[in-house]
């Protein structure tokens, strides 16, 4: 597993100012609503402030409300919070590819707008766990600056 940390230079370009949504499936909320809460707070802790919050069923109907969103709300980023864990179903497969898939379609027609898949596809409980800790900080900023030096 990375042991990667999003650097102070990973974000410092940015206004602190940036339209910030944040889309967090209803689907495993014990476990969505701590990666939720952790971004968050790490975005306020640095100053960014202009967040809205919306809920979805599950991470299956995240790509049909990210076009309601971009549409109605003209953010600068988007980050999209799921977990999907495999369990015995051939369900987690649809979920967590077709998911993928609507996130990856809409971000490439809306080249301007940065757009985060955060939605966890795991084979268990414990590998969610493993992945919501301080160390997976929000690294979508990086992808963000990157952006934002292209523009």
């Amino acid at each position: 597993m990375s042991d990667y940390k999003i650097k102070k230079s990973d974000y410092s370009v940015l206004s602190t100012s940036i339209k910030i949504v944040i889309l967090t499936s209803e689907f495993n909320r014990n476990y969505t609503s701590a990666l939720e809460e952790k971004n968050i707070e790490f975005l306020e802790k640095r100053g960014f402030t202009n967040i809205e919050k919306f809920m979805v069923p599950g991470a299956f109907e995240i790509p049909a409300f990210l076009e309601k969103i971009i549409e109605k709300k003209n953010p600068d980023l988007i980050i999209c919070f799921g977990v999907v864990i495999r369990w015995a179903t051939t369900h987690y497969e649809m979920v967590a590819w077709e998911s993928a898939r609507g996130i990856m379609d809409i971000s490439l027609v809306n080249p301007q707008l940065t757009i985060i898949n955060w939605i966890l596809t795991c084979e268990n409980e414990k590998q969610v766990e493993e992945r919501i800790t301080d160390t997976y900080a929000l690294s979508g900023l990086n992808v963000l600056s990157e952006i934002k030096k292209l523009w």
